[in-house]
């Protein structure tokens, strides 16, 4: 009953019962399946430890998707990548519409092609920009935070020079000179 439910959802176009039942059949090859529908295209990320036979799992997917024929589905972008790399080793995008393997018009990409994707020296030339951005923004902050010191310096002095002007020394004498009767003769 639940396997038909999730059938159900999967020909309605369900991102998450296409992955369920994608998984049911690639989990054994030690694949795990991730699935979003956008624009009528069904994006699949398959994940692993070891890179698997393409072309079997490009076959594996593909079958399960015609046998399900997901409404409003009409193309398929499938990715694949190891769980120790941060970007895609190969992709693979093909329609869903057409039945017949010879009729198949797969369109393969690599990750030095960038189709959606930036390779390994366009994505660490994106993290050094940011790390950049980052030492920009701290030496801007520095400067910030020295000019109010400063100011907050300046600030203080002339309170206390201030304070010190208006509050009459109790504890200091000085001498009286008064001119004399004696000193003015």
């Amino acid at each position: 009953m639940v396997q038909y439910r999730f059938i159900q959802l999967a020909k309605k176009g369900n991102s998450k019962a296409i992955a369920t039942l994608l998984n049911s059949k690639l989990h054994p090859e030690g694949i795990n399946a991730k699935a979003s529908v956008l624009n009528s295209w069904l994006h699949i990320l398959l994940e692993s430890d070891e890179l698997p036979d393409r072309s079997s799992t490009i076959g594996i997917v593909r079958n399960q998707l015609i046998e399900l024929a997901p409404e409003s589905i009409k193309r398929v972008k499938l990715l694949f990548k190891r769980y120790i790399d941060d970007y895609a080793t190969w992709g693979q995008e093909f329609d869903l519409e057409l039945t017949s393997l010879s009729d198949l018009n797969l369109t393969s990409f690599s990750d030095n092609q960038q189709n959606g994707f930036y390779s390994k020296s366009k994505i660490n030339s994106i993290k050094n920009q940011g790390l950049n951005n980052l030492r920009m923004s701290q030496m801007t902050l520095a400067i910030v935070v020295i000019i109010l010191f400063m100011a907050l310096v300046v600030f203080i002095g002339k309170m206390l020079v201030k304070q010190s002007s208006q509050t009459p020394n109790t504890g200091t004498t000085y001498p009286q000179v008064l001119p004399t009767e004696e000193n003015l003769i």
